[in-house]
């Protein structure tokens, strides 16, 4: 399964353009409680979870960590519980990442399991990546690869500049077959306004839908799809988790966020 992992990764940019003021990006505690919105197929009749996503400002990069844990009831009335760890680290740069996914079953049991490093080596954001799990397996980012920061940093950048998409290749590390095609979709704009947040009040916002593809595959259908409303500081709200089978919607329960550690 792919997990929202770009739509709620850690963010190292300043945005830019003349549709809205820049906004530092931030770190983060952020939860979110999952529920089953939609069903496709009749394998799943209902599903609940909750993921929590962490982001912290290390001056030079930034550190992020999302739990996340479904619990799926099937037709049979069995249950499937599905704990996953998703932790990176990101120069701020952009030109290192290292990525760790766990994904565990029922009875601990790792079904997921990838590691390693990702370097550009190259201006136009080619590189290569390093996998220690699986073990000794290197490939190679094609030109215009962007790390997780790097593609929010050009979706909220097309946000504020009125742009209607971008499609830019990505890679997260949470595959091992390499970098990903995506298709963002920006879908609208909004000034600051009234929240429930205090942290988000101030901010603009843009709703973007964005979609998963495996390059080395011709079919047109996602493997994930999500929608949200990104803040101008990088909190997300508003989730929508396609799966594919189902599909989860996450409302924002609790958020904190901190006073930048770091010197202006």
């Amino acid at each position: 399964m792919k997990y929202v992992l770009v739509a709620l990764s850690a963010f190292a940019c300043l945005l830019s353009g003349a549709a809205h003021a820049a906004v530092a990006l931030t770190g983060q505690h952020a939860v979110y409680d999952l529920t089953l919105s939609k069903v496709r197929t009749h394998d799943v009749t209902g599903a609940t979870g909750r993921m929590s996503f962490n982001v912290v400002d290390g001056c030079t990069g930034w550190g992020t960590t999302q739990h996340m844990t479904l619990l799926l009831r099937n037709v049979d009335g069995s249950l499937t519980k599905t704990v996953s760890d998703y932790i990176t680290w990101e120069s701020k740069d952009g030109k290192n990442l290292s990525f760790t996914l766990r994904e565990s079953d029922n009875d601990g049991k790792a079904q997921i399991d990838d590691a390693g490093t990702a370097t550009h080596t190259g201006g136009n954001d080619a590189g290569v990546i390093t996998y220690t799990v699986p073990a000794n397996t290197t490939l190679k980012m094609p030109p215009g690869t962007l790390f997780p920061m790097a593609h929010t940093e050009a979706l909220l950048d097309a946000g504020a500049a009125g742009k209607k998409f971008i499609a830019p290749l990505l890679f997260d590390g949470t595959t091992a077959d390499g970098a990903q095609a995506t298709f963002v979709a920006i879908l609208g704009h909004h000034g600051p306004g009234p929240n429930v947040h205090p942290a988000l009040k101030n901010l603009g916002s843009s709703d973007v839908d964005i979609a998963f593809f495996e390059r080395k595959n011709s079919d047109q259908n996602p493997d994930f799809r999500t929608r949200m409303r990104y803040f101008d500081n990088g909190v997300a709200t508003g989730l929508v988790l396609d799966f594919g089978d189902f599909i989860m919607t996450g409302k924002l329960v609790s958020l904190t966020v901190p006073p930048s550690p770091c010197g202006k």
